[in-house]
């Protein structure tokens, strides 16, 4: 995922990237279940640099992209590489006789599966504290803070498995949002955002010691094969004729809501629409991204053929990005051709 991120900042550098201003928010708010404003803040492809206490580290820059998945539910999911992976979603949930406000914060990490529930207890002024319930925190808890409709700063604490006698940071997110466009088409089309629970949590966590699961996960009450509307690319590539890949460099894999090349011309500012991005051994020939918006995406791939984590001089390129359309809740396949040597 680092060096994905170097290749987003150099490549943006080679070409002198323009930076824009993002779509202003007009989608329509109403709730009466605390912080339900939230889900609409949170809608669209966000960037910023992490610093983290993990073993991964600190990173220059993490892309997400938030959208709807049903008129109460909003997710994303990100790749830190080929085996490692964040899918986050924002939903209403029935716990012990009210509505509340969850996070749901799962996946891979170190080979991994894990899985965070944690439900909103504190809401006020652009302020939004997650707890995980059962402990009321002493376990973990999330703060989101808005600074503004276009920045935010995301901050998670863990107690490192009950290694210490209260929460410390485990990670902390800066990111300013870059667009809002497919994010809200979606959000009007499924009626977004609805008070509805999406279904009640009281009887799966009651006896548990919290509400925190490991591979292999049993008993999670809102299993990702039962979320909605999302759907499965089977992304593939093809190398250059004109050059032998080797087994110890990578390839990396993104999609884009706007072409990066439109007849002979490049647009560096569709740069803000990267939405999902892997690395992958130049020996394998393809990723599934799973849980992925279904829309329209164009699909690259960048060899690296000096292994300095960055397009340089000498790499290669897909030039013209093949365009995919991805319906609701399917299985789509898509290919790329790697055509283009970076001068």
């Amino acid at each position: 995922m680092r060096s994905f991120t170097y290749f987003i900042l150099s490549f943006a550098l080679y070409v002198s990237c323009k930076s824009s201003k993002s779509e202003e928010n007009t989608s329509p708010s109403v709730s009466d279940v605390k912080g339900l404003e939230l889900l609409e803040h949170l809608l669209g492809i966000w960037e910023g640099p992490v610093i983290s206490t993990t073993v991964i580290g600190d990173f220059p820059t993490w892309k997400v992209d938030f959208r709807p998945i049903s008129s109460n539910q909003i997710s994303a999911r990100n790749e830190l590489d080929s085996a490692n992976n964040i899918h986050m979603s924002f939903f209403v949930v029935r716990y012990e006789g009210r509505d509340l406000l969850c996070m749901r914060n799962g996946g891979f990490f170190s080979g991994i599966e894990r899985l965070t529930y944690l439900f909103l207890d504190s809401a006020s002024q652009g302020y939004y504290r997650f707890v995980e319930p059962i402990s009321k925190g002493q376990r973990a808890y999330v703060e989101i803070v808005m600074r503004g409709p276009d920045s935010l700063i995301l901050s998670a604490y863990t107690n490192k498995f009950r290694s210490r006698p209260s929460p410390v940071l485990h990670m902390r997110w800066t990111a300013r949002r870059l667009d809002t466009s497919a994010a809200f088409v979606v959000a009007r089309s499924l009626r977004f955002p609805s008070k509805v629970p999406v279904r009640d949590f009281t009887t799966f966590l009651r006896g548990r010691e919290e509400a925190i699961f490991y591979s292999p996960i049993a008993n999670d009450p809102y299993p990702h094969t039962e979320q909605p509307y999302l759907s499965t690319l089977h992304a593939r590539y093809r190398h250059g004729t004109s050059y032998i890949p080797s087994s110890d460099r990578n390839v990396i894999l993104f999609t884009t809501l706007m072409p990066l090349v439109e007849g002979l011309q490049y647009k560096p500012e569709n740069l803000r629409y990267i939405t999902r991005y892997v690395r992958i051994p130049a020996s394998k020939d393809g990723f599934i991204f799973w849980h992925i918006h279904p829309g329209r995406y164009y699909l690259y791939a960048l060899y690296d053929a000096d292994g300095n984590g960055m397009p340089s001089s000498g790499d290669w390129f897909s030039l013209y990005g093949q365009e995919v359309n991805i319906p609701p809740e399917t299985s789509i396949q898509a290919e790329v051709q790697i055509n283009f040597q970076i001068p």
